[in-house]
């Protein structure tokens, strides 16, 4: 009979250097709330205003679960204040469905409130609504998570689906402060600390940041791709503003990014300067003198 050998643990010491952490939370079953949510992100030193945003439209669409039964719900417009869906009754008759428009109902973004000419089916919306805007969900507890990260912190997917993530070590504190909302609310969060000189621990945490960051600089080159000339101004600003803040995360991060930073840097100037060239051409002036954006 052969026995295993179990490869001892690598002793890591108190004063070891932290490239940063490794991170996965999960919320399964998780129903909280809308008060109680604000209140474990004031205890827990956080936005509360995170939670405001969770908007009655993203609620609307876990209600409409419940009033689908024999019909079909479809947004069919949208602008700054409402959004309109039309209710359309399904009927089987033999083997054939047969559908009909019911009705349009009109949802108000900002106050949650909802209008038809059903006044029965109107009533029922809005109950449903009242009762998804009021109970928090585990997804909606991973979208503020999202939020705030996306404000105060990185998120760098180590696998493609996502669901787990490396975060540097700068952001310890702000990790502990998720750990603490989440426990106050019944979710977890596992915590992975990756230590720096192991050759495969500093080779992903490369390869997790660089493509990271690859992955918003081609974003950036793709919004600017779809800009033309009915692109307002504060869209343009806001691109601009997102280019200038990944170059500053580009030096921030240079420790982890190796050879890679070189690249990095080529690719966001080269977004830069199609972003100014946009912009040259959208207002007609020549590009030989580059403006500023």
């Amino acid at each position: 009979m052969t026995t295993a050998t179990v490869p001892l643990p690598v002793p890591v010491g108190a004063g070891t250097r932290l490239l940063g952490e490794v991170i996965a939370w999960a919320c399964p079953g998780i129903s909280v709330t809308h008060s109680a949510l604000v209140r474990a992100l004031e205890d827990a030193g956080l936005d509360p205003g995170v939670a405001r945003e969770l908007a009655p439209r993203h609620a609307f669409s876990r209600a409409c679960k419940r009033l689908s039964d024999q019909r079909i719900i479809r947004p069919v417009s949208e602008d700054a204040a409402v959004v309109k869906f039309q209710f359309t009754q399904e009927s089987r008759e033999g083997d054939r469905y047969e559908y009909r428009l019911e009705t349009t109902l009109t949802l108000d973004k900002q106050t949650g409130a909802v209008t038809c000419e059903l006044p029965g089916l109107a009533t029922m919306a809005q109950e449903e609504l009242d009762r998804c805007i009021a109970a928090r969900t585990g997804s909606d507890i991973t979208k503020v998570v999202q939020r705030l990260f996306e404000r105060q912190a990185d998120l760098f997917p180590i696998r493609p689906q996502g669901g787990c993530y490396f975060t540097p070590a700068c952001h310890v504190a702000f990790i502990d402060k998720i750990q603490d909302l989440l426990n106050r609310v019944g979710g977890r969060l596992l915590r992975f600390p990756v230590p720096a000189g192991t050759e495969e621990g500093d080779r992903s945490v490369t390869q997790a940041v660089a493509d990271g960051l690859a992955a918003v600089v081609a974003e950036h080159r793709a919004a600017v791709v779809q800009f033309g000339t009915d692109t307002r101004d504060d869209t343009l600003a806001r691109a601009a503003e997102k280019i200038r803040t990944t170059k500053f995360k580009l030096a921030a991060y240079a420790e982890y990014l190796a050879g890679e930073k070189s690249r990095l840097d080529s690719a966001v100037a080269d977004a830069e300067r199609e972003l100014r060239e946009k912009v040259e051409r959208i207002a007609g002036t020549p590009t030989a003198e580059p403006a500023t954006v």
